[in-house]
């Protein structure tokens, strides 16, 4: 009886074993690359907040070895890898007990590295990312991106600007102060993805943008041409 039991038993785990496999699209590499079932890779390139793409997002496949889906909150998450805006030039993956999603483009679509340094313009998007669907097109936003970056880096923080103050109330808190939106990053015309910085407004008054982690000035001649186009 211990016999049948234990045969029973295994029977079972190699049939979950290959129920799991026979629905996994994708591969994870040693390098950390995700590999599809028809050969093509794709680098990972940072991770939600890190850089973004806009559009619906479509479960295409599991990985690998991975568990298909956990409980998050009062809903359920499906692990693996989905499509954007029906594209598989850019994936989004998401990993098991992992509520933010990790970002992966064709290896042989990127031309450069993702880095703010690299970004070829920026343009601003009001309000919430999710809620747009694309990146807006050329020639629209900031194409000086050097002399961009190089002037608000050189500037002020809004606490040592002051900016803060604008909206501060006499019991201490602030009134007033949102996030305004993102400057987008586009590191290539052909791919949809971006690098966010988060533009903060003090009541209309004045702006800030983060940038690695610090809060800077948003210098008003930028601002101007950002809000123009």
């Amino acid at each position: 009886m211990r016999k049948i039991s234990a045969l029973f038993i295994c029977f079972a785990i190699v049939f979950s074993f290959v129920s799991c496999n026979s629905s996994a699209g994708f591969t994870e590499t040693d390098n950390k690359t995700i590999v599809a079932n028809d050969g093509t890779e794709y680098a990972f390139v940072g991770n939600e907040g890190m850089v973004w793409c806009f559009g619906k997002w479509e479960f295409i496949g599991h990985v690998k070895g991975e568990i298909e889906e956990f409980n998050h909150l009062f809903s359920i998450v499906q692990t693996g890898m989905y499509s954007v805006n029906g594209s598989q030039d850019v994936l989004v993956r998401y990993y098991p007990y992992n509520e933010f999603a990790a970002m992966y483009v064709k290896s042989d679509l990127l031309k450069t590295e993702v880095s703010l340094d690299n970004c070829i313009r920026f343009v601003l998007v009001e309000g919430s990312l999710f809620s747009n669907t694309e990146v807006p097109s050329a020639p629209k936003g900031i194409t000086e991106c050097e002399q961009f970056l190089s002037d608000i880096r050189s500037g002020q923080t809004a606490k040592d600007a002051g900016l803060y103050d604008l909206v501060k109330q006499p019991d201490g808190t602030w009134n007033n102060l949102y996030a305004y939106g993102s400057v987008c990053g586009v590191l290539q015309e052909d791919i949809n993805l971006i690098i966010p910085l988060t533009v903060m407004s003090f009541d209309n008054k004045a702006y800030s943008i983060i940038i690695d982690d610090i809060e800077y000035v948003l210098p008003e001649e930028w601002l101007e041409k950002l809000f123009s186009e």
